[in-house]
């Protein structure tokens, strides 16, 4: 059985930890997940951008460039718009300090 831990369920493991309310935790959650969606939404092509969230785990995001594309099977040209790609990586330090619980 999978243990899934949603927005609410954090926020409020959050406020029990720290002794904060559920609103105070609520407040800063959702700040800092506005940041995090405007930071790596501001990629560009000059620019690309790495979030360290935690020890061991960050977010990045990599302008990926308007380009041409051929089908192989008409021949048929497109043109595939400019887009921002995130990814997630988590450190092998990291993994091994899971492992090592």
């Amino acid at each position: 059985m999978n243990v899934i831990k949603t927005k609410e369920r954090l926020i409020k493991a959050i406020a029990k930890q720290t002794n904060k309310t559920i609103n105070e935790t609520k407040d800063f959650y959702n700040a800092l997940e506005n940041i995090i969606f405007d930071t790596l939404s501001s990629v560009n092509e000059e620019q690309d951008i790495c979030i360290r969230l935690f020890e061991g785990i960050s977010l990045n995001g990599t302008y990926i460039s308007e380009k041409t594309k051929k089908n192989n099977l008409t021949g048929q040209v497109s043109l595939v718009e400019s887009k921002i790609k995130p990814k997630f990586n988590i450190t092998r330090s990291y993994c091994e300090k899971l492992n090592d619980k």
